[in-house]
């Protein structure tokens, strides 16, 4: 029987946060985990490959985490159909549960907390079935800030629609042997 391979996205402020997340996930069966240092590297995975768990500290550099993922499941480019967000935090307020309900989070762990119940809450979230997805609610204005900082590369019509162009558009050549 073909297994399948499910796919954890880390994003955390903190590298040692992240690398011990890492480290409680890569003995699971059937998972890969991908830590992404920045929000722009999760954004590049997204366009070539899709991710069935986000875990995200809710606070990031420059933005919050329901500005990430309603950024990232508002581009048809992103590859976030199956995808479930968990995000970290260290206090729940009344504003904060209504931005992790617009952006369509699946679940909040308040920190700190151990990083075994972290992997028991991701493995549980990734053994559920796909249609008990949520989904960002239409029109809520939490992607607008971040399209400021991830920038779209303008697809190039010569390429294929499977192939992701990494370096943005190549600059024609001149060749003075053709002038």
């Amino acid at each position: 029987m073909l297994r399948t391979l499910k796919v954890v996205g880390i994003v955390a402020q903190n590298k040692a946060l992240g690398s011990i997340l890492a480290m409680m996930l890569k003995d699971t069966p059937d998972v890969r985990v991908r830590v992404f240092e920045t929000h722009k590297a999760l954004q590049v995975y997204l366009r070539i490959a899709p991710i069935h768990l986000l875990l995200c500290d809710y606070q990031l550099d420059d933005m919050s985490c329901p500005q990430l993922v309603s950024s990232v499941k508002s581009n048809p480019q992103m590859h976030t159909e199956n995808m479930q967000i968990i995000a970290l935090t260290r206090k729940v307020d009344r504003a904060m549960q209504r931005q992790v309900g617009l952006a369509g989070i699946d679940e909040v762990i308040v920190k700190p907390t151990s990083p075994a119940y972290i992997r028991e809450r991701a493995i549980a979230r990734l053994e559920q079935p796909a249609k008990y997805k949520r989904v960002p609610a239409q029109n809520s204005g939490l992607a607008a800030r971040v399209d400021a900082y991830i920038e779209t590369i303008a697809q190039n019509r010569d390429l294929p629609e499977n192939v992701v162009p990494l370096f943005g558009q190549k600059q024609p050549e001149q060749h003075p042997e053709l002038v």
